[in-house]
């Protein structure tokens, strides 16, 4: 019996260290390449999608990534609340613009909903920001 509950005891714990690594892996931002603003024109320039907020200087992706979530928390704070944080995203830069383009979608989105972009000059301007269920 106590050698029952040992070895099902650690078939758990081993199927839930896979699961979270893989999960985090998952969330961890990921530099996709390249992109360009230009295939985002009509984003850019609907006032529905622009803001005046400035998120300072932005020095690669991982902080794009932060600054993005953090952008997209504070427009659709009443849509998720908290699950921002837990979001997988993705990261583009385009190097002749100087800008970066962050989408961040739920693991699952047929469940919990659809994904939200910004794109973000390096400054810290914010030049479009949407988000789809």
């Amino acid at each position: 019996m106590k050698k029952a509950i040992i070895i099902s005891g650690s078939i758990i714990l081993a199927v839930l260290v896979v699961f979270f690594s893989l999960y985090f892996i998952s969330i961890t931002p990921k530099d996709t390449g390249k992109f360009s603003v230009d295939e985002f024109v009509e984003y850019i320039q609907n006032p529905h999608f622009q803001t005046d907020k400035n998120y300072g200087e932005i020095a690669d992706y991982k902080s794009a990534a932060k600054v993005g979530k953090a952008a997209i928390a504070e427009r659709f704070e009443n849509s998720e609340g908290g699950l921002f944080e837990w979001m997988g995203c993705s990261v583009q830069y385009d190097a002749e613009s100087d800008a970066y383009y962050i989408r961040t979608y739920q693991m699952f989105p047929p469940v919990f909903g659809g994904a939200y972009d910004v794109i973000i000059q390096s400054d810290g301007i914010v030049l479009a920001i949407w988000g789809e269920k």
